[in-house]
């Protein structure tokens, strides 16, 4: 008999790494087809000298002095972050994002009458190209109510967004 299982360690390893539970647009291969659940967050980011976000709420008045400024490149970004279900891992995630084609197509299906809320319908996400030539397109599935399972598992299930503010782990329950 083993002394670990291996399942065992690697659920561990998923539970305690935050860096997992977020899903970057510019990392998508192919399609993510993903569910907005609750209320996101938006904000200002840039990246520090220890190459880690830094996150404000508010455009700062003074860019902090540990924030690198690249030639040509805006320091800060405006950002969003919402959770959602994601479909291929079956598990909530932070999907966060900085580029204005998402952030355009995600505002038009907000506007439109047939989609309006985006936690009424699943979006599907890809990305062809690289670098400069990088694309996005969203595509949102006909609204329909979440499943009850995976509305069960949100009404147990600890995210505070905000806690990215303070560059903290937005999982940990402080209060567990």
């Amino acid at each position: 008999m083993a002394l670990l299982c291996l399942e065992a360690l690697e659920e561990a390893a998923k539970e305690s790494s935050s860096a997992g539970r977020f899903i970057n647009p510019s990392k998508i291969e192919g399609e993510r087809r993903m569910r907005f659940i609750g209320e996101g967050i938006t904000g200002y980011m840039g990246w520090n000298t220890d190459n880690k976000p830094e996150r404000f709420e508010q455009k700062p008045s003074e860019l902090p002095a540990n924030i690198k400024v690249e030639s040509g490149a805006a320091p800060l970004k405006r950002f969003f972050a919402n959770l959602v279900y994601d479909f291929e891992t079956d598990d909530f995630k932070i999907f966060e994002w900085t580029q204005k084609t998402i952030t355009e197509q995600v505002h038009k299906f907000m506007k439109d009458e047939d989609y309006g809320d985006p936690t009424l319908y699943d979006i599907k996400l890809s990305r062809t190209g690289e670098g400069l030539k990088t694309e996005y397109s969203l595509v949102a599935a006909p609204p329909k109510p979440v499943t009850k399972a995976v509305q069960d598992r949100y009404d147990n299930f600890y995210c505070n967004l905000h806690a990215l503010y303070d560059g903290e782990d937005p999982f940990t329950d402080p209060t567990a």
